[in-house]
């Protein structure tokens, strides 16, 4: 799930004269809504010959062309998808999953995310090597907090 697309998308319907929007690509779908404030429905100002319609489509697909990928090598940064606290090894004074300069597959477990009792797996979302450990053992994170640098593999 691409976090930075979600909260690009939840900004845009914010600053819009939509309530809902509804996007499907890849066979995921992401459906937003907000409720009107105060009870009653805002009323944008929106420029004459422009509906609300248009303008929304124009930003997403606009946002959508982006390019996804950069060079072979490029450097991600891995971030946390739920709050909670970020451990970087299965259990205490057990070893970290990783360490920087290590070499990670698709799908490897390179920490654990604690919510609401439940530990929840951070997994890598392409090979490469870890360049940076962002968060420190038993850290309080939000989702969107950038826990890992990774340099993709070739």
């Amino acid at each position: 799930m691409d976090l930075p697309l979600i909260a690009r998308l939840m900004e845009m319907l914010e600053n819009s004269a939509l309530n809902e929007l509804e996007v499907t690509e890849d066979g995921v779908r992401i459906r937003l809504a907000k409720a009107p404030r105060g009870g009653r429905p805002a009323t944008p100002h929106v420029p004459a010959g422009e509906t609300p319609e248009t303008t929304a489509a124009a930003e997403i697909a606009e946002l959508l062309a982006l390019p996804r990928e950069g060079p072979a090598n490029a450097e991600f940064s891995l971030v946390a998808g739920l709050p909670g606290t970020f451990y970087r090894s299965p259990s205490p004074g057990a070893a970290p999953y990783v360490e920087v300069g290590a070499e990670v597959e698709e799908g490897q477990t390179l920490g654990l995310i604690e919510a609401m009792k439940m530990l929840n797996p951070v997994e890598a979302n392409a090979a490469g090597r870890v360049t940076a450990i962002l968060v420190d053992d038993a850290t309080p994170v939000a989702p969107g907090t950038q826990l890992f640098i990774i340099e993709k593999a070739e």
